[in-house]
């Protein structure tokens, strides 16, 4: 496949993901506004508490939806932007006497891009601490029974002389496995209930603002696309074919 036809299907990628943007984010506000019920952090904090109950190992099921949801839609996104990102770099054209006038609103637009995704792409590192960070605070209640298991393996040898047999070698292995089990306080610790239900509370604030950011990012970068089409894609004009047989010359 030639430059100019991955050109092509570069930019053909490209108009599709600009042509479903809206009802992309319609979706993902409709999925959010659904998946999110709590409008601040203390209702959401006063109800993760009364779901825990006295059960501190079952899972949050309001973060663990919105958890999905969120980081679907970032990796959604990234990808989406990285398809936009390419578009721009295809398009821009061939150098021409040591400089390369017309690429203003592509090097903006490139600028706003990438800033973008790295923003998404942070987002998407910290949100997937989260698991482990509960697993943490569940570990430091002391009601939970803890069992654990030891296995010891013994070994040893020898060797005699003479005797009726002559001499002989010998060798002996003994396994022994012991459970222990300790069991903790018959009372919940109530600090470590609310620990806990605020750990929750600040993950779907996160994945909250996470998605409701990266809904105002698309929409600012659809909205940019639609304004500057025609320089993205013919930055010195629709006769303009300079874009070169092997390929385009970025310079940023």
């Amino acid at each position: 496949m030639s430059i100019a036809a991955l050109r092509t299907e570069s930019t053909t990628a490209a108009k599709s993901i600009l042509s479903t943007g809206v009802d992309t984010l319609t979706t993902l506000s409709g999925a959010l506004s659904t998946a999110a019920p709590y409008a601040d952090i203390s209702s959401a904090e006063s109800a993760f508490v009364a779901a825990i109950g006295a059960d501190v190992e079952k899972s949050n099921d309001v973060v663990d939806g919105l958890y999905t949801i969120v980081r679907d839609a970032l990796v959604m996104a990234i990808g989406n932007i990285r398809v936009l990102e390419k578009f721009i770099g295809l398009r821009v054209p061939q150098m021409e006497d040591g400089n390369n006038f017309g690429v203003t609103v592509q090097m903006m637009m490139a600028k706003l891009l990438k800033d973008k995704r790295e923003q998404l792409e942070k987002s998407l590192s910290d949100t997937s601490k989260y698991y482990s960070s509960r697993a943490d605070a569940i570990d430091k209640f002391n009601h939970l029974s803890n069992t654990s298991k030891v296995e010891t393996t013994s070994e040893s040898s020898g060797k005699s002389t003479g005797g009726k047999d002559g001499d002989s070698n010998t060798s002996s292995s003994n396994t022994s496995s012991e459970t222990k089990t300790s069991t903790g306080s018959d009372k919940i610790d109530a600090h470590r209930v609310k620990s806990l239900a605020a750990l929750d509370a600040q993950m779907y604030c996160d994945l909250k603002f996470a998605l409701e950011g990266m809904v105002d990012d698309y929409l600012i970068i659809l909205d940019n696309f639609e304004k500057n089409m025609d320089k993205l894609e013919h930055p010195r004009g629709k006769a303009y074919g300079g874009y070169g047989s092997g390929g385009s010359s970025m310079v940023y």
